[in-house]
């Protein structure tokens, strides 16, 4: 009697899933799941996959038969087994999450897994402590990632990035053009006038849309988008505008 009263009292209050093997077969993939995946980041994941296993993130509902999160992962393991949808040939045991809700909650769910807003942000300079440790790539981690701990990696501590210098001679090179001339400021601006006449006629260019740009501390972060009546939480806005918002300064 003591036994169970102890089993009661230390049970979780928060609720939890329950983890089920089922065949392959019994699962259908959403079919309006929003989430896309580049090629790049698809080889990042069969890689881990094959190296690790499938750990987690497949979540199924048994009311509706639907995935609702793991559709990735699924399309490797299909991949893998030559699994057949339209036949069920190859059909195959797959752990899964199971969840029992209407199709409305179905689709919120699918939304909240797929959100990167409740997902958090990384702390690159933790991360960059970790680097010698583990295989960026298989860790998932994309340029941008690889930029940002490059970034913020402690300045008396050697990283290789992989597609990027080593941090020692970056920073070599950093102090080598600190020391050079500067352009003229008036000369980089009659090159900027220059390209975006360019532009007006048609030119074209091709390259990375995208560039990032970090600050040592939220806070600074914080002060200067507010600086353009931004949100402090801001973590993407088109060039254009804030080339709009510059040009109010």
């Amino acid at each position: 009697m003591l036994k169970e009263y102890y089993l009661n009292t230390n049970m979780s209050k928060v609720k939890q899933s329950e983890t089920r093997t089922i065949w392959r077969s019994q699962i259908t993939p959403a079919d309006y799941n929003p989430r896309k995946i580049t090629e790049e980041a698809r080889k990042s994941l069969k890689a881990n996959i094959k190296a690790n296993g499938i750990i987690g993130g497949m979540v199924w509902n048994e009311q509706t038969t639907n995935l609702v999160s793991g559709h990735q992962k699924l399309g490797i393991a299909d991949e893998i087994n030559k699994y057949n949808q339209q036949t069920k040939e190859n059909d195959y045991q797959i752990k899964v999450e199971v969840i029992n809700v209407d199709l409305k909650k179905e689709k919120e769910l699918n939304i909240f897994f797929n959100s990167k807003a409740v997902q958090g942000e990384m702390d690159y300079s933790k991360l960059a402590l970790m680097a010698t440790d583990i295989d960026l790539r298989l860790a998932g981690l994309d340029d941008i990632d690889l930029s940002m701990i490059e970034i913020e990696a402690p300045k008396d501590v050697n990283i290789e990035i992989p597609t990027f210098e080593p941090q020692a001679e970056k920073i070599k090179q950093n102090n080598d053009q600190e020391e050079s001339t500067q352009e003229d400021s008036e000369a980089k601006k009659e090159h900027v006038k220059s390209i975006k006449e360019q532009v007006k006629q048609g030119a074209t260019y091709e390259g990375d849309p995208s560039f990032t740009l970090s600050f040592s501390t939220y806070e600074n972060k914080v002060f200067f988008l507010e600086r353009f009546h931004l949100s402090g939480d801001t973590k993407y806005i088109k060039g254009e505008e804030f080339a709009d918002l510059l040009d109010t300064l």
